[in-house]
């Protein structure tokens, strides 16, 4: 476990890097000069896949020498620090090595001996059903969820879960136990007279008991104000009116006019995967919402999102990657209080390569919204193309215990992941989970496919790659489709698409 910038405890050993020492139960642990310095390597770059060139290069540079001495080096490494069964120097097959120190935590509970609360925000229903109150009342639903992500006593289950158990005709009970929620919120908008009410019920799922309930008035602009009310009553009960200051900053993020929050609304009904397609018709809302109110600093955010999907994210020409990047930089500037728009500026810079700042933003997004799923999915994205796999797989759990029902983004970054620790097989079965797969994630399934010795189906991925795009420089797109940070993590998958080509 990392305990400073120099210092770490490797199973029962302390490694100093400061004093230049390796030591257990306060006596020196002897280790030869090469292998003490593959040992400050690996802790250095933990969770990064190092190839075995590129510590020979590193260890014994301008000395020519066999993989054997690498191979000793590391047998000596593990006996220092106790590491038998090798699960903290890990073996990747067919690449080289990767130091697994424990992830460092990215959110902060009250304390960690105490189970927070579960909170779920079940989609609020509508009598009678139309369609612009239904994208209104889901929207709301969505900006209550997230808001209560804002509190650290709090644990939110995501509301995409929530709307996929509700769609395969489970009951609002029957769900809160899927999802393993200690709280319920339910909300139902009823339209009379030309006036629309939400009644709205909080309650304890193991005694069913509603300990509170309110009918708020949600008429025309009064519902933009609405979800304020209801998450100062939902915090007022559960957690005793803390962090009412990070509340107040957080309206930052909001609307004040009816016609953007509906035109976000739509965009987010609508936004069910990142194919372009889909893309072009949620960019469009997103945009005539900043159109509408030019200080909604999440349409802001979700325009940005949006534009780069279109574009196919990595493959987007400069002027998109620059344009996208002033999008989300805009709205942290409106809303610098609300955790998911750093964490859209720092998803935006790991596209544009600017990693250190982009883990930095999405951390600093966590911080302010630790349970947003949002973030973590973005965490995930920079943690994979900065090359730390392990620590990605730790990430995806994290949004997985929040969002149990959600695979899609899930797949494709946990597929990349496996892909980079070497466990092809498991790759190519997550990327066979996605409904649909984009030309570069074809080419992917296919180059795990062949890495996974799978041959006959990695033939019939790459043979329906090609079809579909028979004039395309496969390759390139490979190359510019995926920006990592590390040479060696964008050699790796190149080599393996070329394997899948040469089949």
């Amino acid at each position: 476990m990392r305990q400073s910038d120099t210092r770490f405890v490797l199973n029962d050993t302390i490694l100093d890097m400061t004093a230049g020492t390796l030591s257990r139960d306060g006596a020196l642990v002897q280790l030869r000069p090469k292998s003490y310095l593959l040992l400050k390597i690996l802790v250095s770059s933990a969770g990064q896949v190092l190839t075995k060139d590129a510590l020979l290069d590193a260890v014994w540079p301008n000395v020519t020498v066999t993989e054997d001495s690498l191979t000793q080096a590391i047998r000596d490494v593990r006996n220092a620090i106790a590491d038998k069964k090798a699960l903290l120097v890990r073996s990747i097959h067919g690449r080289g090595y990767l130091m697994d120190l424990p992830a460092q935590e990215t959110r902060t509970e009250a304390h960690p001996s105490v189970a927070l609360p579960r909170v779920l925000v079940l989609p609020f229903t509508q009598r009678p059903h139309t369609e612009e109150m239904a994208l209104r009342m889901e929207a709301l639903a969505e900006d209550v969820a997230a808001g209560l992500t804002r509190y650290r006593t709090l644990r939110v289950v995501s509301t995409v879960s929530a709307r996929v158990a509700m769609r395969e005709g489970q009951d609002s009970m029957a769900v809160a136990r899927l999802l393993r929620a200690d709280y319920l919120i339910e909300g139902t908008a009823t339209l009379q007279d030309g006036k629309t009410t939400l009644r709205l019920s909080l309650t304890e799922t193991e005694s069913h008991e509603q300990v509170w309930r309110e009918t708020l008035d949600c008429t025309g602009d009064a519902i933009l104000s609405a979800w304020d009310k209801i998450l100062a009553r939902v915090i007022g009960y559960l957690v005793n009116g803390i962090e009412v200051e990070g509340h107040r900053h957080l309206l930052s993020g909001q609307t004040d006019n009816v016609s953007a929050y509906d035109h976000r609304a739509r965009g987010l009904a609508l936004w069910t995967s990142d194919d372009p397609d889909t893309a072009r018709r949620c960019l469009g809302h997103f945009m005539a919402a900043v159109e509408a109110d030019p200080n909604f600093a999440l349409a802001w955010t979700h325009m940005a999102w949006a534009d780069l999907a279109l574009h196919e994210v990595a493959l987007a020409p400069p002027d998109v990657l620059a344009r996208t990047l002033e999008y989300s930089r805009r709205a942290v500037e409106l809303a610098p209080f609300d955790g998911r728009t750093h964490s859209g500026l720092g998803y935006n810079q790991a596209i544009y390569g600017d990693f250190a700042a982009a883990e930095a933003n999405v951390r600093f997004g966590l911080q302010l919204n630790p349970s947003s799923v949002d973030c973590l999915f973005d965490l995930a994205v920079v943690l994979l193309v900065r090359g730390r796999p392990v620590e990605v797989i730790r990430v995806l759990d994290q949004a997985a215990d929040l969002c149990p029902l959600r695979n899609v983004y899930d797949a494709q970054i946990r597929g990349a992941a496996l892909f980079m620790l070497g466990s092809y097989s498991q790759a190519a079965d997550a990327f066979m989970r996605l409904p649909s797969l984009s030309h570069r994630r074809r080419l992917f399934l296919a180059a795990s496919l062949a890495k996974a010795g799978r041959t006959a189906e990695a033939v019939s991925a790459i043979s329906a790659a090609i079809s579909a795009h028979p004039d395309e420089d496969h390759m390139a797109i490979m190359h510019r489709g995926y920006n990592y940070e590390h040479a060696s993590d964008k050699t790796h998958l190149l080599d393996a698409v070329k394997l899948a080509f040469d089949l």
